[in-house]
């Protein structure tokens, strides 16, 4: 059976995403946000780093929710359509602080799946970003849907 080198180091056996563990193609680098940060800030360190999504941790680094890109845009639209409507914005759609705005279920996978339990997961939840957590639930990355297509890509047999 073939195997390759890595990037991370470790060894794969025929490139197959069912074979890949998350752990090398994940982000580790991440952004994170406690739920009282304030939604400016937030949207500042989105735009400002060029990420999709900011994931909303405790104060252990569990996860506890996340922020998308499109979560930011409902908010964008509310406030449009109220003001285009003349009617004054509603208190409660007022976003104020992370918790307001997150995705409060964060769904995740543990360090040992694999970049086909990703896909899957993102497939069946209509997700683009799913975190990595290590076996005491504390955040360890992130992967995206580019982060499969550019794996996808890099290893496909046509190449």
């Amino acid at each position: 059976m073939a195997t390759d080198r890595a990037p991370s180091g470790h060894f794969t056996v025929n490139r197959r995403p069912g074979n890949t563990p998350l752990t090398q193609i994940m982000c580790r680098d991440l952004i994170c946000v406690r739920p009282d940060r304030d939604i400016c800030s937030v949207v500042t360190l989105m735009v400002k780093n060029h990420i999709g999504c900011i994931p909303v941790v405790d104060d252990k680094r569990r996860p506890v929710g996340m922020i998308t890109k499109f979560d930011v845009v409902e908010q964008l639209q509310a406030f449009m359509c109220s003001a285009e409507s003349g009617s004054p914005l509603p208190i409660d759609l007022v976003a104020q602080t992370a918790d307001e705005i997150m995705m409060p279920i964060a769904l995740t996978l543990g360090e040992n799946a694999t970049i086909a339990h990703a896909a899957a997961m993102m497939t069946c939840e209509d997700l683009h970003h799913i975190l990595v957590v290590s076996n005491e639930r504390t955040l360890v990355g992130v992967v995206s849907s580019k982060d499969i297509v550019t794996w996808l890509a890099d290893n496909s047999s046509d190449r």
